[in-house]
């Protein structure tokens, strides 16, 4: 006969097996601990609380056998119902941290476009100095967008991004930048632009939108890469070489495993939406979405 139950934290329904009555474990949903309604198993309740009658010596050590046994049965499976409920707990922890990525892909959209409106044009995916040398991120670019003006304020544009005014900076990673499924170094970012020909990333200028031919919601602005992140005010931007799986570069080579999260990863498009990208998808169209121009539009699923 199973056990109806509601979660008193988050309001989950599930139902359980009776034999779990009185046991205690993580809700599937929200994580909180919680207890089955009912009384233990009376099998382990008897177990725990019945004396041995009196008997030969050989009868008592035959009653203190099954009393050891109904306890570790009982154990185990009060054990087994947690064990089942922790893949289910990591599940929705892992949604929940891929739900929070997402939206601060979002809050980086919107910070982008805001800087678009004030300066007519993206940032550019990072300043140089005379000699190319990159100095300055997209990332600080936008901060007075995002309500970081005072954290932009301190940085000086005067020295490089790891100067001796701007490494102090180093250890204050904005939470937007932080992909909350990273385990890396808090001051890192996975959160990355994609330079090179026919991309909307470049040096010292911005992509303006009516650049991007092949529409906004079908080229990737934001790309999350693999781990390990870089510093978020490394103004280096990853190419295409890079991004690209080996499975294009060499046929009949499988692309790279590893994601920022089970089976793919989080991107954003010019038009500040969000998709999870999924680890199969063919490198082919992933070319074609990093491209603002080719005149090779996705228009069906990816």
């Amino acid at each position: 006969m199973a056990i109806d139950f509601t979660c008193p934290h988050c309001g989950h329904q599930t139902s359980a097996s009776e034999e779990y009555a009185g046991s205690s474990g993580p809700c599937a949903n929200c994580g909180a601990m919680v207890t089955l309604p009912g009384e233990k198993s009376r099998f382990a309740e008897s177990a725990s609380t019945s004396k041995p009658a009196p008997a030969k010596r050989s009868g008592g050590m035959s009653t203190l056998f099954i009393v050891l046994g109904v306890l570790a049965a009982g154990g185990l499976v009060c054990c087994g119902g947690v064990a089942l409920l922790l893949p289910a707990v990591e599940t929705a922890r892992e949604s929940a941290r891929r739900a929070q990525c997402d939206n601060n892909l979002k809050q980086i959209g919107i910070a982008l476009h805001m800087y678009h409106e004030a300066h007519r044009s993206f940032p550019p995916a990072f300043i140089t100095d005379e000699n190319g040398k990159p100095m300055h991120s997209w990332r600080v670019l936008i901060l007075p967008y995002m309500e970081q003006a005072g954290l932009h304020n301190q940085y000086d544009f005067d020295e490089p991004w790891d100067g001796p005014n701007n490494r102090q900076l180093m250890e204050r990673c904005p939470s937007v930048f932080r992909c909350p499924s990273d385990p890396g170094d808090p001051s890192s970012t996975l959160y990355q632009v994609v330079v090179g020909p026919g991309t909307g990333w470049k040096a010292n200028a911005g992509t303006k939108i009516q650049d991007i031919t092949d529409g906004t919601s079908r080229s990737i602005a934001v790309f999350e890469a693999d781990g390990p992140g870089r510093n978020w005010l490394d103004p280096t931007a990853l190419t295409l070489d890079e991004v690209l799986p080996a499975a294009e570069k060499t046929p009949g080579r499988e692309a790279d495993p590893r994601h920022p999260h089970p089976g793919g990863r989080q991107i954003m498009f010019f038009d500040a939406s969000t998709r999870f990208l999924s680890e199969s998808i063919d490198p082919k169209v992933l070319r074609q979405l990093l491209l603002i121009n080719d005149g090779e539009v996705i228009n069906g699923g990816f």
